[in-house]
């Protein structure tokens, strides 16, 4: 964050309370600006308890520096009140269209309309600050049948997001939402001029806010970033797969116990032991102080003619005292060098598997998609079911053609730059938008193109892309 920079926390009941507790550890209690309580008065009934209908967000500054600059609103009272500014006694005959065209040049930042400057405020009418309990009627919730609902289950308003963006940022500021759904917050802050980070791990999500995006008009990339730990959904698939990208590293080297994974033979320090965390074991995925005390006094005495080991992690403790404490603790000759695994894995990718068939028709080519399968995407639909025990499970067809979001066929070139020929891009609810025109026909797992086809690019609901020469 930068130093001007504010965060608003939302959760729901459950759990906010406690959030609200970190977050003063994390920022400081000086730093809590405000607890804005959002409510909506769609209909609710409870026998039991009053119908939860609001929700809190938490706002905070990193520290006294931060851009602040709150909305105005036009407020009608049923009674004055000590600070109401008074100016025309005929105010009171405006009706609610009137307030509503006040507030939306207000909002704007435009001039009132002739009829309104000489009758801005009287005893029941008053220009005010925005409190922290928020109405609908200033923020526009999502409600079933709003043009902007994108049927995702946990999406804010677009008014509760643009009151937010412009109360704390300028223009070209960054605005960053690491739980982003369904985008809200990214085209929001393209509208307001601001650049935006979309995260998300989800497995719609991406696809939600690239479509939302492009809609709007937004430039973007799309970057995934892998934790390098993950390749398979079997972690000993993926502990087999380390031995194989581990730069020389050899297996069941004489004299090299289990507790090492292999060895490196180089020239110059001879044998070198690499350790590398068991993925079987959770509690080996931190590499922390308990850790290196054993290998630094049970492993490493018992090397002979070893100058040097490699050891690494997928997260650590602390980097630093880490090796503070080697250095202090290291009664042996023998140098320990520590290695990011992520950075090693960084840029493998494991592609989804593609089954196809290729067949000519008297109109051209047909391409048809037998099978896809994608061991990263049913490895996140997994976590996703065990994680959602109350709900109905996500279950995916032998052919897991509902995997794909985007079919695209070159007929110019088996490699290099991608000219895309013709693309079929399949929507939530299955229907084909060829070439960028939409209709109301599902998909059928087939493509068709006049010439011969080249190569196949299929891109899955995650946003990954498999090339595949035909």
């Amino acid at each position: 964050m930068s130093d001007t920079a504010s965060i608003y926390v939302h959760l729901d009941w459950h759990i906010g309370h406690y959030v609200k507790i970190l977050m003063d550890e994390v920022f400081g209690e000086d730093n809590f600006r405000n607890e804005i309580i959002y409510g909506y008065r769609i209909q609710g009934i409870s026998k039991r308890n009053f119908p939860k209908k609001h929700d809190t967000l938490f706002y905070y500054s990193l520290n006294d520096d931060y851009v602040f600059k709150p909305e105005k609103e036009i407020v009608k009272y049923e009674k004055p009140f000590i600070d109401t500014k008074k100016i025309d006694a005929n105010l009171s005959k405006l009706t609610d269209k009137d307030i509503l065209t006040i507030k939306d040049c207000i909002e704007k930042q435009v001039a009132l309309p002739d009829k309104f400057k000489a009758i801005l405020f009287d005893s029941h009418f008053a220009e005010v600050y925005v409190r922290d309990v928020w109405d609908h009627d200033a923020t526009k919730p999502i409600i079933s049948g709003a043009t902007e609902y994108l049927q995702y289950a946990t999406q804010k308003s677009e008014g509760l997001l643009s009151r937010i963006i412009k109360a704390s940022s300028n223009e070209n500021m960054i605005v960053a939402d690491f739980f982003g759904g369904s985008g809200v917050t990214a085209k929001v802050a393209h509208d307001l001029v601001r650049r935006f980070i979309h995260c998300d791990v989800g497995i719609h999500s991406i696809q939600t806010v690239r479509d939302r995006l492009k809609e709007a008009g937004a430039s973007f990339q799309i970057l995934e970033i892998q934790d390098g730990v993950s390749l398979f959904s079997n972690p000993q698939q993926t502990m087999d797969k380390l031995a194989t990208l581990i730069p020389s590293l050899q297996r069941g080297v004489e004299g090299i116990v289990v507790f090492w994974f292999g060895s490196i033979v180089d020239s110059k320090l001879g044998t070198m032991p690499v350790c590398v965390p068991n993925l079987l074991n959770s509690q080996e995925k931190v590499l922390d102080m308990p850790q290196m005390n054993q290998i630094l006094n049970q492993e490493l005495p018992d090397l002979e003619d070893v100058k040097k080991v490699i050891v690494y992690y997928i997260d650590i403790d602390d980097e630093k005292e880490l090796k503070k404490f080697i250095h202090d603790n290291n009664n042996t000759n023998i140098e320990v060098e520590l290695q990011d695994l992520k950075d090693l894995l960084h840029d493998v990718v494991i592609e989804d598997s593609v089954n196809v068939k290729c067949n000519a028709i008297d109109s051209g080519f047909e391409v048809e998609i037998l099978e896809l399968f994608s061991d990263r995407l049913m490895q996140k639909i997994e976590t996703f079911n065990q994680k959602s025990s109350t709900k109905t499970p996500i279950v995916i067809s032998d052919d897991g053609l509902e995997l794909i979001e985007l079919v695209a066929l070159d007929c110019e070139n088996d490699s290099g730059a991608w000219h895309s020929s013709t693309a079929i891009k399949i929507d939530k609810l299955g229907f084909m938008v060829k070439d960028g025109v939409k209709s109301k026909i599902f998909w059928d797992g087939k493509i068709y193109v006049d010439k011969q086809p080249k190569r196949l690019k299929v891109r899955n609901i995650s946003g990954d892309e498999t090339v595949k020469n035909l």
